[in-house]
Parts: C-alpha cells; structure tokens; sequence
C-alpha cells in the first residue's frame, strides 16, 4: 500500500493512497455493530457525513425546549450562537424521565425549559440530518440515557450561583 506524506505545522499527516474513505475514523474503537466513534462537535461540522449511521459517543450541554433535548457543544455556544446548531437527542419515555431527573429548570419564561447541570456524554446512532430549527447538526438515538460526566469535585454537587451586585 502506497503512503502519502504531508507536511502540515510541522508534523506530518500521513493518508492512504488507496481506500481511506472505506477505514474507520481513528477516534474510533470496536469493531462492525460494536464500533464507537468518540466525537467532538468540531468532528461534525467537519465532515458529519461520514458518521451517518454509526454509533458515536459525544459530550456537550443538554437543553430541552420546544418539546425536544438538544445537545450543544458548550452553553456559552448555546446562549450566544441563538440556539442553532445541536444536535437532537431522541430516546424512549424511561430513558427521558432519568434524563429529566438529571436537569434543572432555566430560570425566566422562555421556550427553553430546562438545562442539565453537568456535561452530559450522549452515545448512541448518529443520523446527519437536520431535525427541525436547532438541531442543525443532525440526531443522536440513544438506547440508554445520557450519563452525567463529573468534574473533579464533582459539579452536580455545586449549587447554582447567583450574579453577584444585581441586588443594589
């Protein structure tokens, strides 16, 4: 087999010259219907059609509203990207009750309802097609719930902080 070298900032990419469209992407482990590709959201808006129908595992800020959970990359990226670009997180009512369970509600009268406190790690059959307004990125089906992924200290244990000088 033919290798390719290219030099890139220094390092070197090296790419098959022959049927590296066919191989599995290197965040990914297991094999056939085991396999699970280990993703960021930069790995989607990159070149989300080659994860289409393969299981993925993907970590980010879980919202519910307008009757859907939608995972973004960040809340900061929720709150000033206007909410577009998620990726929905479909699952049955089970699954969805434990994952409610795990959320608290977002202050103020908006459509978004509520929010989970910590980063949420999502795993389950990836589609690239776009659901709806915000899920832009595509949707994620999940066989079991979201899981909370604990900081050290663990973030579900802090209380939600209150601004600091809007009371005077």
């Amino acid at each position: 087999m033919r290798m390719l070298s290219i030099p890139l900032l220094g390092g070197l990419i090296l790419a098959s010259a022959f049927g590296a469209a066919a191989a599995a992407p290197r965040q990914c482990y297991g094999e056939g219907k085991d396999q699970t590709c280990v993703l960021s959201f930069g790995d989607l808006w990159g070149s989300r059609e080659q994860y289409a129908g393969r299981r993925i595992e993907i970590s980010g800020y879980l919202v519910r509203g307008f009757g859907q959970l939608v995972l973004y990359s960040g809340k900061d990226y929720f709150l000033y990207q206007k909410a577009v670009g998620g990726i929905a997180v479909q699952m049955d009512q089970a699954t969805l009750a434990a994952a409610l369970a795990e959320m608290r509600p977002i202050p103020g009268e908006g459509d978004w309802k509520d929010e989970a406190l910590c980063p949420i790690t999502v795993q389950g059959i990836y589609s690239d097609k776009p659901f709806g307004d915000f899920a832009t990125l595509g949707t994620v089906t999940v066989a079991s719930g979201p899981r909370m992924l604990p900081f050290v200290g663990s973030c579900a244990d802090l209380q939600p902080r209150q601004p600091q000088g809007l009371d005077k």
